[in-house]
C-alpha cells in the first residue's frame, strides 16, 4: 500500500473531544472518579505518544496511577524494537488477568509499534481474551473514540488497519514535571534498516509543520520547561530542513534556555547543523547518535548509511566549534554475520570518536525484517558482546 501523508482536520479532532466529554459524563452520572494506569516501553518517540494518551483521559476525566490493580484503565504503549521489550509486555498482559478477575469492569489496552504487528494482534485476539482494546500509532489520535467504542458496545475493538500515516496536532499533553518537555517534529521513518521494524509499524516520514513546532515551544517555556528536546522516530530526516529547522527555532525564539536532539543520524547531519551548534550556545553540548556499529561491513549489512569514519568526522567537527560536546552513541552487538574482528571495530570506535555515554542492546530479530533472515549468531555471544562494549562505555566515563 503506498502511504500518503494525512493530516488530521481540526473537525476530526474536535470529534475526539466530544468523545472525550461522552466518557467524562458516563463517569459523572455514575458519581465515579475512574483511574488510569499508562506504562510506556521504548523510545522517546512512545514517552511523546504516552504522554498524550494521558491528555486525552485526563481530559476524559481521568487521574493517575502507576499501580494496575488501582486502575479502572490500564494501557501498555509498546516499542516493537527488542525481543525482550515484547516479551515483558506479553507477561504483564498475562499478569492482568488477575487485576481483571478483581475488578471485571476494567479496560486493558494495548498499544504502540508492538500492537501495529499483524502477528501481535492476531495472538493477543486469541490468547489474551481480557484484552479490550487493541491499536497502532496511526490510530493515536482516535483513541477517544475506540476507548468509547469499548465502554458502549461492550466488545472488544481491534484498530490496527495499514492506514495512511498521519499528523494529529492540538492533541492534549500530561507531561511529567520537571524542566525537560519532549517536542515531536516529526512520525514515521524512511530508511528500513535491515534489523528495525519500526517503519513497517509506524509508516512513512512525516514532518509536522514548522510553525506548530516553534508555537508549541512557546507555550511550553511560558509554562516554566526550561529544557525542550526534539524527537522524532528519524528527527534528521525533518522535511523541508532540519537544519533549517533549528535555525529557525534558534532565530524566533532566542530566550530559549536549552534546545536538546533526541538522536542524530551521523548520515544526515550537514555543515550548517554544525555551525549552528557552534554559533548559538543554547544548544545542548550533548549528542546522542545512531551508530549500531563500529563496522563498514556490519554497517552495510545493517542498511545504515553511514560509516565508522563518518562517525569519528562528525564529532571531531562538533568538538571543534564546541570543545565542551559529549556524545552518546545506540550500539547494537551481535547483529547477524558479525564476526570478532567486526565487533572488535566497534570497540576501537567507541575510543577514536570519544563517545562516553553508551545505549547497548544485544541484537534481538524481528520478523519480517531482513536481518532475520540472515545467519544468526548465539544468543550467548551477542550477550556477552553487549556485556564487553558496557564495560567498556563506563570504563570510558571514569
Amino acid at each position: 500500500m503506498k502511504r500518503e501523508n494525512v493530516l488530521v482536520s481540526e473537525d476530526a479532532l474536535a470529534r475526539q473531544r466530544e468523545f472525550e466529554a461522552k466518557i467524562k459524563k458516563m463517569f459523572t452520572s455514575r458519581e465515579a472518579h475512574p483511574v488510569a494506569c499508562v506504562d510506556t516501553f521504548g523510545c522517546q518517540q512512545n514517552v511523546a505518544d504516552g504522554q498524550k494518551l494521558m491528555g486525552m483521559l485526563a481530559d476524559s476525566g481521568f487521574t493517575f496511577t502507576e499501580d494496575p490493580k488501582e486502575a479502572d484503565l490500564v494501557i501498555l504503549n509498546t516499542c516493537a524494537v527488542r525481543e525482550h521489550a515484547e516479551q515483558r509486555v506479553f507477561g504483564n498482559l498475562g499478569i492482568l488477568t488477575h487485576t481483571k478477575k478483581e475488578n471485571p469492569e476494567q479496560v486493558i489496552c494495548l498499544c504502540g509499534c508492538m500492537a501495529q504487528e499483524e502477528r501481535v494482534s492476531q495472538r493477543v485476539k486469541e490468547s489474551y481474551r481480557h484484552v479490550d482494546l487493541v491499536f497502532g500509532p496511526h490510530a493515536l489520535w482516535k483513541f477517544p473514540e475506540l476507548l468509547w467504542q469499548v465502554y458502549e458496545t461492550k466488545k472488544r475493538v481491534f484498530s490496527v488497519q495499514d492506514e495512511h500515516g498521519t499528523i494529529a496536532e492540538g492533541i492534549p499533553v500530561v507531561r511529567e514535571k520537571g524542566v525537560k518537555a519532549w517536542v515531536s517534529i516529526m512520525y514515521g521513518c524512511n530508511n528500513f534498516c535491515t534489523y528495525c521494524i519500526v517503519p513497517y509499524a509506524r509508516g512513512n516520514n512525516r514532518s509536522v509543520k514548522e510553525e506548530d513546532i516553534i508555537s508549541q515551544i512557546r507555550e511550553l517555556l511560558g509554562r516554566g520547561f526550561g529544557e525542550i528536546c526534539l524527537t522524532g522516530v528519524d528527527a534528521c530526516s525533518y522535511r523541508p530542513s532540519f537544519s533549517g529547522l533549528i535555525q529557525h527555532i534558534l532565530e524566533q525564539i532566542p530566550e530559549l534556555p536549552s534546545l536538546q536532539i533526541g538522536s542524530l543520524d551521523p548520515a544526515a547531519v550537514d555543515d550548517d547543523f554544525i555551525a549552528l551548534v557552534g554559533r548559538y550556545r543554547n544548544v545542548h553540548p550533548h549528542f546522542h547518535l545512531s551508530v549500531q556499529s563500529g563496522d563498514n561491513m556490519i554497517l552495510k549489512r545493517m542498511r545504515r548509511r553511514h560509516t565508522r569514519e563518518d562517525v569519528i568526522k562528525l564529532c571531531g567537527a562538533i568538538r571543534r566549534v564546541r570543545p565542551e560536546a559529549t556524545f552518546g552513541a545506540d550500539f547494537i552487538c551481535g547483529f547477524p554475520t558479525e564476526s570478532d574482528e567486526n565487533f572488535q571495530n566497534t570497540l576501537k570506535l567507541v575510543t577514536e570518536a570519544g563517545i562516553t555515554r553508551l545505549h547497548v542492546f544485544p541484537y534481538s530479530e524481528r520478523p519480517g525484517t531482513p536481518a532475520a533472515l540472515m545467519p544468526q549468531l548465539p544468543v550467548e555471544i551477542r550477550r556477552e558482546r553487549a556485556r564487553i562494549l558496557r564495560e567498556q562505555g563506563e570504563t570510558d566515563n571514569d
